[in-house]
């Protein structure tokens, strides 16, 4: 028999997962991204602000391309809601451009994404070229007549953080979840939002592939901010 005040480790993993009460969650949200680990890391953090067991957000990384990360998301789709035994009123799908504009067949590849995602009410939250762009919004205006190869986007990112007085040694790492943690303590995500939908009007209906530079994150955002502000409702 175990000594008083000693917990077995078989029976530490029981008592720290807890089941999920999934009947206690009016609003099922599930977030599939290209990447598998700054993007699931950023949207996670939009949990903080959430009443408990109001809104279940879940945010699963790929590391697929563009068409796969649509076919996962409608997978995870059904995988959330058989486990929960309720419906998942919203998914969305997060890739990059990146090369995709290169070969045919990976225009093709980034086209057929956007048509399963329609049939299958998946909606996206695109970059191009890379989900960084979207960062570096937080901090500056760029101009939606040049485009911005990632690399470029990678160093103003990083310039844009050491500007600030706790981040002058910083070094942008790519696939770091750091530049999040930056970003929650130096960036305006109102500015960021505006500039966005401001390079989206300027494109005028140039299709994604297309749009460099351009990104429909900030639309995911703003969706994630009305619903915090609807759970947190107090009359």
């Amino acid at each position: 028999m175990a000594k008083r005040g000693i917990v077995k480790k078989s029976e530490a993993r029981e008592t720290d997962k807890r089941p999920t009460r999934w009947r206690r969650y009016e609003h099922f949200f599930l977030i599939v991204c290209e990447d598998g680990n700054v993007e699931p890391y950023y949207f996670d953090t939009f949990k903080n602000y959430f009443p408990e067991e109001t809104f279940f957000l879940k945010t699963v990384g790929t590391g697929r391309s563009t068409k796969g990360v649509v076919e996962q998301s409608l997978t995870e789709k059904e995988a959330l809601s058989s486990e929960s035994n309720k419906n998942v009123d919203e998914v969305w799908a997060v890739f990059d451009k990146d090369d995709a504009d290169k070969v045919a067949a990976t225009i093709a590849n980034f086209n057929e994404a956007f048509e399963i995602a329609r049939l299958g009410g998946v909606r996206i939250a695109y970059s191009n070229e890379v989900f960084e762009l979207w960062l570096l919004l937080h901090y500056q205006n760029v101009n939606h007549a040049k485009p911005i190869p990632r690399q470029e986007v990678y160093q103003l990112l990083e310039a844009q953080i050491k500007k600030h007085p706790a981040y002058t040694e910083y070094v942008y790492e790519h696939g770091k979840t750091s530049v999040i943690d930056a970003l929650l303590k130096t960036g305006n995500e109102q500015k960021a939002i505006e500039r966005a939908e401001n390079l989206l009007t300027a494109h005028n209906g140039t299709a994604p592939i297309y749009a460099n530079p351009s990104t429909t994150v900030h639309i995911l955002v703003r969706r994630l901010r009305e619903l915090i502000e609807y759970y947190n409702y107090a009359p």
